[in-house]
């Protein structure tokens, strides 16, 4: 029995180490594995490459107004609407202006009635000067005469005594007709309003004196020729007395100018608040039009005739498309990269098949403290029309360029703990090479060592592949 279980036992382990041999002959992968596993390939080839910074942000527009009324009033016009152009100065709201031109009229007329009373106390007191030295030299003249004729009558009367009362007649006449001629001038002039009352009472009273002085010399004459009497020396005694009361009101009369001055100033000060008048009038008139300042499109229109237009309250928005610009953020990482000048490559949501250049226009110099990111203004060409202010957009800096490089596909990178590495197939071998990089975009890397330019690099498939081991390149 215990043979019996000798022989089974061997009988079991001969079979097994049968059945281990036959499976080491097998092996039915080995063919694969000597045809190598199939990976894609591309080729290292020489370039040029750009370090890029991206950014995005939104387009916005340099010139852009929304225009408002400076006063309250209806709305009579609205010529433009959305889309359309309009140029610089063009009115875009009309309000109604019936009760403004009422203004400006009225404004106008008062410029006119001012200005007339200045011309008419002008008028006055150049006359008035005029007659004022006149009189003063006529009123000397009377009390020389005066004088003289006093002293004619208290020495007696002599052939030249007669003489000089005869002169002495002769004078008082062209005194009166002098006088009688300013009276007649004078009332004229105060029935047509171009006098005053008290200038008139005073050419009157002048008139009256130099009629009495007249009369008196006549007198005076008569008096020489029959004989001096104490009577004559009292009347030649008056005269004197009189003619110096003439010449002391002649005098007195200069106090006057400087209050027709004072009528010329009052007057110039009225036509200066009737001129700010009629200015404040047509600046309300021209106010009415609401004009925009820019050239460029309507980009909104908030009101319609009929409507109340309030200070303060937009009403169209003007917007000059040719002005866009892209207003990007900046990380504060990057900023440090972006120069006044860089070409940028931008692209809109909107506008998907659309590419548009940039360049670098101005970088702001303080960050926005909420999110550390630095804003960048952006110029780009909008001759289409195509960019709209508020569209998202997004752009690529170019912040430097290399030529004349090594450039392989991003896809053939393997991470391992060296750094970076690719596979190159060499006579249907993968060989390991270890990369040192440059610029990388989104598809592709600059190799700075470890290749060059026309090897051969596993794109698809890197992942299997080890040192050595044989491939097949699937084309």
């Amino acid at each position: 029995m215990k043979k019996v279980a000798i022989y089974s036992i061997l009988s079991l382990l001969l079979v097994g180490v049968v059945v281990s041999g036959c499976g080491k002959r097998a092996k039915p992968k080995a063919a694969a594995v000597n045809n190598g596993i199939s990976v894609q390939v591309a080729y290292a080839h020489t370039g040029s490459m750009a370090s890029t910074v991206e950014v995005s942000g939104s387009i916005k527009a340099l010139k852009s107004v929304q225009l408002s009324a400076k006063m309250s009033g209806r709305v009579a016009a609205v010529p433009y609407r959305e889309n359309d152009s309009v140029g610089a100065g063009a009115v875009v709201v009309q309000q109604d202006t019936s009760d403004l031109r009422a203004q400006y009229q009225q404004a106008e007329a008062g410029l006119q009635s001012a200005k007339a009373r200045l011309s008419q106390a002008s008028t006055s007191a150049g006359l008035s000067d005029t007659q004022v030295e006149a009189q003063i030299a006529q009123a000397q003249a009377g009390l020389e005469s005066a004088r003289a004729n006093l002293r004619m009558i208290k020495a007696g009367a002599r052939i030249q005594e007669l003489a000089s009362a005869q002169n002495a007649v002769a004078s008082a006449k062209a005194n009166f007709e002098n006088s009688k001629v300013n009276l007649q001038r004078m009332r004229d002039m105060f029935s047509q309003g171009a006098q005053s009352k008290q200038q008139m009472d005073l050419t009157q009273m002048q008139y009256d004196v130099a009629a009495a002085q007249y009369d008196t010399s006549k007198q005076q004459l008569s008096l020489v020729r029959a004989g001096a009497r104490a009577e004559q020396v009292e009347a030649a005694d008056k005269q004197v007395r009189q003619a110096e009361e003439a010449l002391n009101i002649a005098k007195s009369n200069r106090g006057q100018k400087s209050l027709r001055f004072e009528d010329i100033k009052a007057a110039r000060a009225g036509v200066a608040q009737a001129a700010a008048s009629l200015t404040y009038a047509r600046q309300q008139l021209e106010n009415a039009s609401i004009r925009t300042p820019i050239a460029g499109t309507v980009s909104q229109r908030l009101t319609e005739p009929g409507q109340m237009a309030s200070p303060g309250v937009s009403l169209v928005s003007v917007v000059a498309l040719n002005t866009v610009y892209f207003e990007a953020t900046v990380s504060e990482m990057d900023v440090h990269k972006v120069k006044l000048g860089q070409s940028v490559q931008v692209g809109v949501d909107a506008l998907p098949d659309r590419k548009f250049a940039g360049t670098v226009l101005k970088i702001l110099p303080t960050a926005n403290t909420s999110n550390r990111q630095f804003t960048v203004w952006i110029a780009i060409s909008n001759r289409t029309g195509d960019l709209k202010p508020g569209m998202f957009a997004r752009g690529s800096i170019e912040v430097a360029r290399h030529q004349n490089i090594c450039i392989i596909p991003k896809d053939a990178l393997i991470a391992n703990g060296d750094g970076q590495s690719v596979f190159t197939v060499l006579d249907s071998q993968a060989k390991l090479r270890t990369v040192r990089l440059g610029f990388q975009t989104r598809d592709d890397v600059e190799v700075l060592s470890g290749i060059t330019s026309g090897d051969e690099i596993a794109v698809v498939g890197q992942d299997k592949l080890s040192d050595g081991v044989k491939v097949t390149v699937s084309r």
